[in-house]
């Protein structure tokens, strides 16, 4: 696998973990999760960031 799809594939598991979190809310823990969410948000962002670079210069590193 290359770098590209190892960043898709981390990217759509944060995704998915940001919507179990959004969907498993409740008004009695959303400190906790709403920090959760934001650390797994930023890491997302990264990654995205990242897979940009990638794609800009010139696709697949290994």
């Amino acid at each position: 696998m290359s770098d590209i799809d190892l960043l898709r594939e981390e990217i759509a598991e944060l995704d998915a973990q940001i919507f179990r979190l959004k969907s498993s809310m409740n008004k009695s823990d959303n400190g906790v999760k709403l920090k959760k969410l934001a650390v797994i948000s930023r890491l997302r962002d990264r990654c995205n960031r990242s897979l940009s670079r990638l794609h800009e210069r010139g696709g697949e590193a290994i």
